[in-house]
């Protein structure tokens, strides 16, 4: 049976507060055991043609997977779901 990830996605980060504070709490969803990091499939600063920190993350319970972006100028971050295309 899978569950509803219970994540919201963050469009921008107000500031870097905001940002250390969500990175804190995602690194306890992963100690938990709630989440695992998972390789980035397609870099969301490929879309964008600027160089971006990114890291995904994959919600154990639903299997959904979510991309972490830092803020960087003019970006402002964010925290959203990957649209994965099934292969299969």
């Amino acid at each position: 049976m899978r569950f509803a990830c219970p994540w919201e996605e963050i469009a921008r980060f107000q500031n870097l507060v905001e940002f250390r504070s969500f990175e804190r709490w995602m690194t306890g969803q992963v100690s938990s055991g709630m989440a695992k990091q998972v390789p980035v499939a397609d870099p969301y600063a490929a879309q964008t043609h600027s160089e971006l920190v990114e890291v995904w993350y994959m919600h154990v319970m639903s299997h959904e997977v979510w991309r972490l972006v830092w803020p960087e100028p003019p970006h402002d971050g964010l925290f959203m779901r990957v649209r994965v295309v099934s292969t299969g």
